[in-house]
């Protein structure tokens, strides 16, 4: 098989069931988004949740038992016809002012071309002190192109929330510099070039992952720099 073909099926797989292990290209990235997703953020969800961007719906079995209602709203419907709302790019949500609980958005701002838009619809559905639960791009490689606009700093998007009247009371990393160095060295591995010798390079290629994620996950333990990350994790409330 093509590592091309491997790394996209991996990540289509995950769109539908959200784990990851160390075998996983992306495992550096994901590993601290899922946890934080499994860990923390369940905590402030309750009612009536939309998941924002909500593709297959992958993150229903991590809310399910805080919520009484799990929407997800998107701008096309799933293979499965799961999205509950069908929206137009940019166009309002059909829902009144203050009606939602929870909003989850996952990784969907950087693939707004109106971040702010976006945002003021979430602040807008929310009830008073309702929680929006969001992760986003600090620094990735482009995916899902075109369709991919953004990266941002904790000040940056503290910045957008705050012009729509929403108050971050929480803000995690999804690791450090190591954990991202690692990632960007295996996404260059991964597509930085052709599979010249295809048998070979795709067992050279699995042994990179495995000691790349096994290695870079230990040194990001061991010293931390937040200053840059390959996500951001944030809990904020209107």
């Amino acid at each position: 098989m093509n590592i091309h073909n491997e790394v996209r099926d991996a990540a289509d797989y995950r769109r539908i069931d959200p784990k990851t292990s160390v075998v996983d290209r992306d495992f550096l990235t994901m590993k601290p988004l899922l946890r934080w997703l499994r860990d923390v953020a369940p905590e402030y969800a309750s009612g009536v949740l939309l998941d924002y961007g909500c593709g297959n719906k992958p993150y229903l079995p991590l809310f399910n038992h805080k919520v009484q209602k799990y929407l997800g709203a998107d701008v096309v419907q799933n293979a499965s016809s799961t999205v509950d709302i069908v929206i137009a790019s940019n166009n309002p949500l059909p829902l009144q002012d203050g009606t939602i609980d929870t909003v989850l958005s996952t990784q969907v701002l950087e693939h707004v071309a109106e971040p702010e838009s976006y945002l003021r619809e979430v602040a807008r559905i929310l009830k008073p002190q309702g929680y929006f639960i969001l992760t986003c791009p600090g620094s990735f490689m482009l995916h899902e192109e075109p369709d991919d606009y953004y990266r941002y700093t904790k000040y940056g998007i503290s910045f957008l929330l705050k012009k729509v009247n929403l108050k971050i009371v929480r803000l995690d990393t999804a690791g450090g510099a190591w954990r991202l160095m690692g990632q960007i060295f295996l996404n260059h591995k991964a597509f930085g070039k052709k599979v010249t010798i295809p048998i070979l390079s795709t067992i050279i290629y699995h042994g990179w992952v495995f000691i790349v994620n096994i290695l870079f996950s230990i040194f990001d333990d061991l010293n931390q720099n937040q200053k840059d990350t390959s996500n951001y994790m944030i809990i904020a409330q209107k």
